[in-house]
């Protein structure tokens, strides 16, 4: 089984090393193994078998690896659930996805009102002792064919889905991210993206390749900026929200000393500015990951290294496909577009999901003849590189006219004193649907939706221009970095007309 390989290679080959660190907690992986069998041993004891499903319901911190590992170890598929999931939509999830214990942080689980038998308290003195009893673990159950995991898609349009990965799909994906990256046990990543999400997956690529995983529970970018310059980080994986709070809380003309080689981000778009501030303060080579959890992670990418004289990679694509999967863009019917013509990315893959759990109609809809349709819009350009345009479902159809969201949150994120934004479709009266967006301005900024209107004018046609915007604290995102565009449509009534509307914060 994939993840017990993993363990027993790494313990044999650098037992000492460190495997996960958290804090002032740092687990060797022969401590890691030891840990993984003895909660392993204690899960089976209080009845876990093969095949039942296990929520983890906490901050990003070790005990989560553990038990991933620990669960892949019994053939018990794990169910991530993001820490700010209130109780009630825990509740959906485990009632939808028939889970029958949960594992978690004891502030979490002390809100959910379950049995004691039904659940694992990570904060408890018992679970410690557990982890540290070197208990010799049940037989191995875990089979490469077998679910290792129930991933929660990001419902930003609807209630999560549960996406059934299998651990011989996960080693494809490992292997064909490590050979696009080359990443080896020499790589300390910080991981700042929360471990209830397809983040998983993407962090077994490293821990495949023997790296040291560094984990904090909360961002604060203070912390993190200290994590980097003293823990010898040299990956970090985040989304551009946080690449921002980065760069501010370093200050303007900072140059951060540190052995960082590479910032990853993902979830979200990046500004050209955005990018070259990076390289000023940190100057690393900055990588763009681009996946989905359906497809079995990431997909497709690129590398900017900081000191490059050749050609430049197109910064404003999402890069060419990883070793291993196949990337096409294709019709409604499956048939493959021309380069350079706008359609839906589709990915070919031996790590594609094996289905969404008990829903077999969407499972048909998204894989089609072998094909996962991603649901994004975009082209290939004569290189190979893949160009974002938007999500088909977010596209906005003004009077015929097609106005993708992220066109026009671009454009907008080139005014001055924009923070953030996003942009969707409102109903019109005279065309059907038509743009509003939503803004948050940088702390102090004073802006104009007049003005701001005035700037769009020179940059985007017509139709495309928003026809309401309204200034906000925040724009709602998940856990994932990505706009829960839903959230905005059902407060978009309280939208104030753009021609009315100057806000400032």
């Amino acid at each position: 089984m994939w993840f017990s390989h993993i363990l027993d290679r790494h313990c044999q080959q650098r037992g000492d090393a460190p495997a996960v660190v958290e804090g002032s907690k740092e687990l060797t992986w022969r401590q890691l193994s030891s840990a993984v069998h003895s909660l392993a041993a204690h899960l089976h004891d209080r009845g876990i078998r093969h095949g039942d499903r296990v929520a983890v319901y906490s901050r990003n911190r070790a005990e989560m690896i553990v038990s991933y590992f620990a669960l892949a170890h019994l053939g018990a598929p794990f169910v991530p659930v993001n820490h700010a999931m209130q109780p009630a939509e825990y509740q959906d999830v485990a009632e939808r996805f028939a889970v029958k214990h949960v594992l978690g942080e004891q502030r979490l689980l002390a809100r959910l009102g379950l049995a004691e038998d039904a659940q694992t308290d990570f904060d408890s003195p018992r679970f410690q002792a557990v982890l540290t009893a070197e208990t010799p673990p049940p037989p191995l159950a875990g089979r490469m064919e077998d679910p290792f995991a129930v991933l929660l898609t990001s419902g930003t349009t609807g209630r999560p889905k549960g996406v059934v990965q299998t651990a011989q799909a996960l080693r494809q994906m490992s292997l064909s991210w490590l050979a696009a990256t080359g990443a080896d046990d020499r790589v300390r990543l910080l991981n700042l993206n929360s471990l209830a999400h397809g983040s998983i997956t993407f962090t077994s690529h490293y821990l495949a390749a023997g790296a040291t995983i560094h984990l904090q529970r909360e961002f604060q970018p203070r912390a993190v900026l200290r994590a980097i310059q003293q823990k010898g980080i040299t990956h970090v994986w985040l989304v551009p929200q946080m690449l921002r709070f980065l760069l501010t809380a370093a200050g303007p003309d900072a140059t951060v000393d540190s052995g960082l080689r590479e910032i990853m981000f993902g979830a979200s778009p990046i500004t050209p500015e955005l990018l070259e501030q990076t390289r000023r303060t940190f100057g690393c080579d900055i990588r763009n990951v681009y996946g989905m959890t359906e497809a079995g992670g990431t997909f497709a990418t690129w590398l900017s290294p900081a000191h490059d004289n050749g050609p430049r990679v197109p910064l404003a694509s999402s890069g060419r496909s990883v070793p291993g999967l196949h990337v096409e863009i294709q019709d409604d019917a499956g048939i493959p577009l021309p380069t350079g013509t706008v359609g839906e990315v589709c990915v070919r893959s031996a790590g594609r999901m094996s289905s969404y759990l008990d829903n077999q109609a969407a499972t048909d809809e998204t894989v089609v003849n072998g094909w996962v349709r991603t649901g994004d819009l975009g082209l290939m350009d004569e290189n190979g590189f893949v160009h974002l345009k938007d999500r088909k479902k977010d596209l906005i159809k003004r009077g015929g006219q097609n106005v993708y969201p992220a066109e026009v949150e671009a454009a907008i994120r080139e005014y001055p004193g924009v923070h953030d934004v996003a942009v969707i479709g409102v109903p019109d009266p005279d065309w059907t649907e038509a743009p509003a967006a939503f803004v948050v301005p940088e702390e102090g900024a004073r802006l104009s939706a007049l003005d701001l209107l005035v700037f769009l004018r020179g940059r985007l046609a017509t139709y495309k221009q928003p026809r309401e915007l309204v200034f906000v604290d925040e724009i709602p995102r998940n856990g994932a970095g990505k706009v829960l565009r839903r959230v905005l449509a059902e407060n978009a009534q309280d939208i104030n007309h753009a021609e009315k509307e100057v806000a400032s914060r």
